[in-house]
């Protein structure tokens, strides 16, 4: 279940992004809705510009500025990175990022697949704790999910970040438990604002909707607010899907296109969902008059983009960024030091910018998409030993 972490990348390439890919190249394009409903200047101005900083990279990235205590007492110590599953690209960058930001000081991590299974979650957060880890990071785990092994590792001593989650009321922050929200709510309001605007504000959406955590429902309830407040015209229809029914997602969007009449809009909240959320939008027979959008945007779906096949919008945050500022969550819990507030940049990459970065993994992986490359740099300085 464990891998250590230098040649994991690779490994993690999703076997859902790929398929994905093959299914562009066989042929699912939809020039139709290249047209349909595009550019109509009838929403209003400060929503429009909006969308245009939401498409533009940062000047720089906003790192922390209180610097970390003496972090020479954690050298040698491991801590535990456990993704609710691999198939997403977006774990896979991060946990490199966070890899590397954890060994400049002397840290070492290891991977623990969730497997979207409870019980290999819980497996995973019982390992470590049986290994007296540094600390334990989850990604896009609620602490319901596990919660006796989460209570258990910090009785132990062994503190917890949970990021990709909103805070859970019910297991508030503690000395030994901490969040770090990442960019969910930001990155599904930025869908409902480029397609509000992109639409002129007449827009009929279907939203495949996960259902894994109450985080990923309220992310979609939050652009569902979006949609309510600037696009009175337009009309939201919600498709509940999960990673445990991963199968049925294709027949199941195409079922909600098909009770929909009029839908030119498909978003799929993540990219782990974009290969059925296609072939469901192929299934319905609909597909070339329908504009598709995404979230957690990695190098696949943006490649997509490029294609010009289904998807128009896919929203990125800044994922390696990410993995340092779990790194630096992280390293301020296992020294007993208060979290500061972390912002996680969001992009929306279109057809109309894609032009402007590199599609490579390289400069995914230096975080250039979304701002400059001196953050580790800057990270580090507020690391420094003393």
């Amino acid at each position: 279940m464990m891998r250590d972490t230098p040649r994991f990348r690779r490994v993690l390439r999703p076997v859902l992004a790929l398929t994905a890919l093959a299914l562009v190249a066989a042929g699912c394009g939809n020039p139709a809705a290249d047209t349909a409903g595009s550019g109509s200047n009838s929403t209003n101005s400060a929503l429009a510009a909006e969308v245009e900083k939401l498409s533009e990279a940062r000047d720089a990235y906003p790192v922390p500025t209180e610097p970390v205590g003496d972090v020479s007492s954690l050298r040698g110590k491991t801590v535990f990175y456990i993704p609710i599953t691999q198939q997403a690209h977006q774990f896979a960058i991060t946990a490199e990022a966070l890899s590397k930001a954890l060994a400049t000081v002397g840290i070492r991590m290891q991977l623990c697949n969730g497997n979207s299974n409870p019980s290999e979650v819980s497996a995973c957060v019982s390992q470590a704790t049986a290994a007296n880890a540094g600390a334990i990071v989850t990604d896009s785990i609620p602490y319901a999910l596990a919660a006796n092994g989460f209570d258990a590792a910090q009785v132990k001593g062994i503190p917890v970040l949970i990021t990709d989650q909103i805070p859970d009321p019910k297991h508030p922050e503690t000395t030994t438990l901490g969040y770090l929200e990442g960019g969910g709510t930001a990155s599904l309001t930025a869908v409902a604002k480029w397609i509000i605007n992109d639409s002129g504000g007449t827009a009929k959406v279907v939203v495949n909707q996960s259902t894994d955590s109450q985080s990923t429902v309220a992310y979609v309830e939050a652009a569902k607010k979006v949609f309510d407040s600037e696009c009175p015209k337009c009309t939201v229809t919600i498709n509940k899907i999960s990673s445990a029914n991963y199968s049925l997602i294709a027949s199941s969007t195409s079922s909600a296109l098909l009770r929909t009449p009029g839908a030119n809009y498909l978003v799929s909240e993540f990219d782990q969902y974009l290969q059925p959320t296609l072939g469901g939008a192929q299934q319905s027979g609909k597909i070339a008059s329908l504009k598709g959008a995404s979230a957690g945007a990695q190098l696949p779906g943006l490649k997509m983009v490029e294609s010009k096949n289904f998807l128009h919008a896919d929203i990125g945050q800044a994922s390696v960024f990410q993995g340092w500022a779990d790194a630096d969550a992280v390293l301020r819990l296992m020294l007993g030091e208060p979290l500061p507030e972390y912002e996680i940049p969001v992009r929306i990459f279109t057809r109309d910018n894609i032009a402007d970065i590199e599609l490579t993994e390289e400069a995914e992986e230096s975080g250039e998409w979304y701002g400059p490359t001196d953050f580790p740099q800057k990270f580090g300085a507020l690391w420094k030993e003393s």
